[in-house]
């Protein structure tokens, strides 16, 4: 694929996270099935999921046998990576009062009440006013606290959205979430998708299929906390249950369930790297098409459930970018690494069930060096002559701080922490602290990073297109290399449904309105034939289908279009957003209202939404309720200059001078990434 510029326009997040054959046919053999009625696991209150990710149970079963380690594992990042609310877990200041984000003008405040959190966000106009206040309570904390920790909120709908501001323990300060240092930031309408939770949180107990391509982005109200035992295990009901019964023979204990330890090299690898393998948060990877989102188990090869990628950054070495979750990426750069044949793995340092006291870790990462290297290798005078004079006593006793020494993050710029790439010679560590300012990497290229076990031929250059298109780029030439490698797949990419969706999604970015049609048309051609989409696959090329014809000029064929979907019942908000808009656009305003109601409806943040509804109403001669919802679009989106400018219209009102400022972009209610 031609590698010309582009810039990502999703915002860097932060992101944090085999099985003997035996194990594998164990589970196949029990991961749907219903339990007995003397269910031992029933019978203790605890359930076991079906659906998407089938065999998993409540963590806390597996402290009935393992009540130790399952104590220690609390100390353990993972198992606070995601949580609601608590007041024994705040470690936050909430005596810091109000601050400003001089970037945006925006005053920012977090309020703490019991086990509740409050966030508050306003501006304050030329009279020191305090204007456009929203207030959103806290449903989730994301994040373990030990570098940085930012807050979510449900809608009633079920989609998280992610707040605008962190904590950042190191600094002990509040600031801009990552991605969010900037004027013209997310706001509160960042989504929070299933890709981002398959990193921070057990498996959901949903429906199956709802983790599939085309399936609404929701989550069920009630949530598990924190990466527990069985993501690293795999699914645990029938293990516990085996366990609980007292009868089951050692061997069939242990098919049960996975011990990574005992795995062969590239799938122990495999568990880990399932989330920490992440060689730019930018560009994350795909997912194998026509798999779920929840569908990997520890022993599976990760290569069959993601296409690992590394993009190409414009003026970066990769040798030299440094992310807050590269730690398996940056340890395979390293020597050790490539000279040890697979000895060296996370597990030679450590375990996973417990941390290291901060007083114990100096001996117990220098054992785990000593393994592999003799004492008497390690030359500190020649490995330190490049320091500053002030930074040349190092203690002999301590190599991590010389091998593996802590930096700043390109993207969570406001942490430092461990690089996993062990240098042989130390950089000065003055330089690697240094205070960065947040920036957005701009992605020339995509690559395959581990072609050996990425798709071949056409195929893989379809998830490359892929990669570059869920990253947020639309480009021409992403858009054009996927419909070419479409074409040249074994049976002309008739066998595939994502990468169809993922090509018509950036025909409609580009305003290709006939190339969209085409390409949908195609799609739901074969609704009768080989290789159908699913029903929520159907619904989703209609939308976009009427999406397609009404932006073309027919208006009246995108709204038959959509109509079917509604009566339906669709849940979509941009199914009601988008027929709303066209209906207005039609000159049938009072016809308009219900649709772009019942968009907010399900998506209260949706400012877009509430933008066409206030036009919809002051149309239909409701002037006071479209000033209301005027008012509701700038209390979303400050920065709104079509809202602003319509409310002045209807109010008399003059407009701020800094009303100018550039809306957040509407286009991406049009189609979802995934």
């Amino acid at each position: 694929m031609p590698r010309t510029p582009y810039s990502p326009l999703l915002r860097t997040t932060t992101l944090l996270a085999v099985i003997a054959v035996s194990a594998l046919l164990a589970w196949t053999a029990f991961a749907g099935t219903a339990p007995e009625e003397d269910d031992s696991l029933a019978n203790l209150g605890y359930t076991t999921t079906g659906g998407a990710a089938p065999g998993y149970v409540d963590d806390a079963a597996c402290s009935l046998c393992h009540a130790e380690i399952a104590d220690s594992y609390q100390s353990v990042a993972m198992s606070r990576a995601f949580y609601r609310p608590r007041a024994d877990r705040f470690i936050e200041d909430f005596g810091a009062g109000p601050w400003v984000h001089e970037a945006s003008g925006r005053h920012y405040e977090m309020v703490r009440s019991g086990d509740d959190l409050l966030f508050r966000r306003w501006t304050v106009d030329a009279a020191g006013k305090k204007t456009d206040l929203f207030e959103q309570s806290v449903d989730w904390i994301m994040g373990s606290g030990n570098h940085a920790r930012v807050y979510l909120y449900r809608t009633p709908l079920g989609e998280l959205y992610q707040l605008p501001i962190a904590w950042y323990t190191q600094e002990k300060r509040w600031g801009m979430a990552p991605g969010f240092d900037r004027p013209d930031h997310d706001g509160v309408t960042r989504r929070i998708r299933r890709e981002c939770m398959f990193c921070h949180n057990a498996y959901p107990d949903v429906p199956a299929g709802s983790d599939l391509y085309g399936s609404m982005q929701t989550f069920p109200k009630d949530l598990p906390e924190g990466l527990g035992c069985q993501r690293c295990h795999g699914p645990g009901a029938e293990h516990a249950r085996l366990a609980l019964g007292g009868t089951a023979e050692p061997a069939a204990l242990r098919a049960a369930i996975v011990n990574p330890a005992r795995l062969e090299t590239a799938r122990r690898n495999d568990v880990c790297d399932e989330c920490h393998m992440l060689p730019s948060v930018s560009m994350p990877g795909v997912r194998r098409f026509d798999s779920g989102d929840d569908s990997f188990r520890p022993g599976q090869d990760l290569a069959t459930y993601r296409v690992r990628i590394d993009p190409v950054v414009q003026g970066q070495d990769r040798s030299e970018r440094f992310e807050i979750n590269h730690h398996p990426y940056r340890l395979e750069q390293s020597t050790c690494f490539r000279a040890s044949a697979g000895a060296l793995s996370c597990l030679t340092c450590h375990d996973p069930h417990k941390k290291v006291p901060p007083a114990e870790r100096a001996a117990h990462y220098r054992a785990a060096c000593l393994t592999c290297h003799q004492p008497d290798a390690c030359s500190l005078q020649e490995m330190t002559a490049s320091l500053p004079e002030a930074l040349r006593t190092v203690d002999p006793g301590d190599c991590v701080t010389c091998h593996m020494q802590s930096r700043r993050p390109d993207d969570v710029v406001h942490v430092v922490m461990t690089d996993h790439r062990i240098r042989r010679v130390p950089l000065d560590p003055a330089t690697l602290v240094a205070p960065k300012q947040e920036t957005t990497p701009v992605l020339i290229g995509v690559d395959l990073a581990d072609p050996d076990r990425a798709p071949q031929g056409a195929l893989g250059e379809v998830y490359r297109a892929v990669a570059a298109l869920r990253s947020g780029n639309a480009s021409a030439s992403a858009v054009d290399h996927l419909a070419v490698s479409l074409t040249k797949t074994p049976g002309g990419g008739k066998d595939l449904i994502e990468p169809w969706f993922e090509l018509a999604r950036g025909q409609l970015a580009l305003h290709r309105w006939q190339d969209a049609e085409a390409t949908l048309r195609g799609l739901l051609a074969r609704s009768g034939g080989e290789n159908p989409p699913r029903e929520e696959q159907r619904a989703l090329a209609h939308e976009w289908l009427g999406l397609a014809l009404a932006s073309a000029g027919d208006a009246a064929a995108g709204v038959a279009e959509l109509r079917p979907l509604a009566k339906a019942g669709s849940e979509r908000p941009e199914l009601w957003f988008n027929l709303g808009r066209i209906v207005l656009g039609q000159g049938h305003a009072a016809e308009a209202v219900p649709f772009l109601q019942r968009a907010t409806e399900l998506r209260p943040n949706m400012a877009p939404a509430w933008l066409h509804l206030g036009r919809a109403l002051a149309r239909a001669d409701r002037t006071q309720d479209a000033v209301a919802a005027l008012r509701h679009c700038l209390v979303i989106a400050p920065d709104d200059p079509r809202a602003a400018a319509a409310l002045a219209a209807l109010t008399g009102t003059p407009l701020p001078a800094e009303s100018g400022a550039t809306p957040p972009p509407s286009g991406a209610q049009s189609g979802p990434r995934r």
